[in-house]
């Protein structure tokens, strides 16, 4: 079955919460669900049979990670009864909570590798330090924030570096490509927001971007 991604940005905000509480293959689903949310509202209406399809999941699994993404706070969940021409049916509306984020391209749902492997690739992107790729946790350590085994940890690790998406060296763990991984220059501005919002200027708070300027602080 060939896979359609459509976006009207080509990436989104992905919460810390997605390395805290969940697994590779629902981390996964969770990318799928945020690719089908307007990158500006975080908010989606999309209907579970099209993140079965596009995911190739059962729908019955698709249901029980969107509860479980509702009951650990990463989304909020609402559905109504509404009638149409066929009849009355349960329409869903999704709030996808973006704090503490670091931002994904879609385009990693497009990468010819399993499901899980992406998943992982997105939390450990989510355990890089702020506005980097690299993660200078130890194994032990990464998997001790991440809710399953070090030997897991270790086989993604092994797998992902195989296929080219990390390196480790002496420094930590580098995440190669940041046209999937991006950098975040609106992060800077978030950054300069909570600690300088005195330097901001009107245009900069209108537009969410610090402009290029020498001197600035």
């Amino acid at each position: 079955m060939i896979q359609t991604w459509h976006t009207s940005m080509n990436y989104r905000k992905i919460p810390q919460a997605v390395a805290d509480k969940l697994r590779p293959l629902e981390a996964y689903v969770y990318l799928a669900l945020a690719s089908k949310s307007d990158y500006e509202t975080d908010e989606s209406n999309v209907n579970e049979d099209t993140l079965a399809e596009l995911t190739g999941l059962r729908r019955e699994t698709i249901s029980i990670y969107i509860t479980k993404f509702d009951d650990e706070g990463i989304i909020k969940k609402t559905t109504e009864r509404r009638k149409g021409s066929s009849g009355a049916f349960l329409f869903n509306h999704y709030i996808l909570y973006t704090d503490n984020y670091s931002l994904i391209s879609m385009d990693l749902l497009k990468e010819p590798i399993r499901r899980e492997l992406i998943g992982f690739l997105v939390q450990l992107k989510l355990r890089c330090y702020n506005f980097t790729n690299l993660c200078q946790y130890s194994v032990r350590d990464l998997a001790e924030t991440l809710v399953y085994t070090k030997s897991t940890v270790d086989r993604y690790l092994i797998e992902a570096e195989k296929l080219g998406y990390i390196k480790r060296d002496e420094d930590g763990i580098h995440l190669l490509n940041e046209d999937l991984f991006i950098v975040d220059e609106k992060s800077v501005y978030e950054l300069v927001r909570e600690y300088y919002p005195e330097v901001l200027t009107d245009v900069e708070i209108a537009n969410h971007k610090i402009l290029s300027s020498p001197h600035r602080w």
